[in-house]
């Protein structure tokens, strides 16, 4: 599945600066807060996130967007711990064209997110009992890596030709294996984004 996803990823990209001369990117600051019962809301604090968007193509309906985010977060689950988490987010947008109100571009995207881990394990208060293999000690951190499909949507709205700001709404659904498989508390995260950025 993953295979797949990225193959179509790629094949948009290329088609897109094939056809398109008019290109559109964007690129947009937001704040990743997450929200619902899940282990980055208790684990984790929202610190930043980017987004890079481009349009490869457009239709009187709908402008479709090859995206990509990175959503960074501080670990705060154990005092004296440092760590964090990086969630990147390659997807493709359907951008809804509203003759009546041309200002707002609600959309919808789809694609399939990477959740890495890192946190401190040289404290000696740290304690892994984990025998699955894709957790991993590396020198004095312990990183994980996790991925999974997302989904999600959301709302623009420009504030002059080439500024805007917007909301949107990410689902992620990780696809973990061994004992934390089928544990929606581990597998289902949520995001609200706020977020400004350009046009060019």
């Amino acid at each position: 599945m993953k295979k797949l996803l990225v193959s179509l990823f790629l094949l948009c990209f290329y088609m897109g600066i094939g056809q398109n001369t008019d290109r559109k990117f964007e690129i947009g600051l937001h704040y990743p807060l997450s929200t619902g019962d899940n282990f980055i809301v208790f684990a984790y604090d929202a610190l930043v996130g980017l987004d890079f968007r481009y349009q490869f193509a457009e239709t009187e309906l709908i402008s479709p967007k090859l995206g990509f985010s990175v959503d960074y977060f501080n670990y705060n689950f154990v005092d004296n711990i440092n760590g964090y988490a990086f969630v990147l987010k390659p997807k493709l947008i359907g951008e809804f064209n509203l003759n009546s109100l041309p200002q707002l571009k609600p959309y919808v995207s789809v694609g399939y997110s990477v959740f890495t881990t890192s946190v401190d394990a040289a404290n000696g208060n740290l304690i892994f009992d984990n025998t699955d293999a894709s957790f991993q000690l590396n020198g004095d951190r312990f990183t994980d890596s996790q991925s999974g499909i997302n989904w999600g949507f959301g709302a623009a709205y420009d504030l002059t030709e080439k500024f805007f700001v917007e909301v949107s709404a990410d689902f992620i659904k990780l696809d973990l294996d061994g004992n934390t498989s089928g544990n929606r508390y581990n597998e289902n995260t949520h995001t609200v984004h706020m977020g400004v950025g350009p046009r060019f």
